[in-house]
């Protein structure tokens, strides 16, 4: 797995190191957020996807799934650093609509 967890003031900071995110990852990456979800009980979640240059729609699916368990114990998921090709594909999906997404790390923080 590539990714990183970290927290920051209280929000779990979830960076993915993928280039491409897609359907090869998008099962081992849904076990990870259901993982800090179930096990360690966050409630406050920003995924930084600077570092991913394509996400298809497998890969989008597995966060709209971490979504729909995180909101079930009254938590949130925002987005961090879209590249202009995986956020063609929030918009294409109408993803934009329904997750918070920021361009700025502390911009992200600060909106818990």
């Amino acid at each position: 797995m590539s990714y990183s967890v970290s927290e920051i003031n209280g929000v779990t900071l979830v960076s993915i190191g993928y280039k491409r995110a897609t359907a090869d990852i998008a099962k081992e990456f849904k076990t990870l957020l259901f993982d800090l979800i179930d096990n360690k009980n966050v409630q406050k979640m920003l995924i930084d996807m600077k570092e991913v240059e394509f996400a298809d729609s497998s890969f989008l699916g597995a966060i709209v799934s971490g979504l729909k368990k995180i909101t079930a114990v009254k938590g949130d998921i925002k987005i961090l650093g879209l590249q202009p090709p995986v956020r063609a594909m929030f918009e294409l999906t109408r993803l934009y609509k329904v997750f918070e997404i920021f361009d700025n790390r502390d911009d992200a923080l600060k909106s818990f």
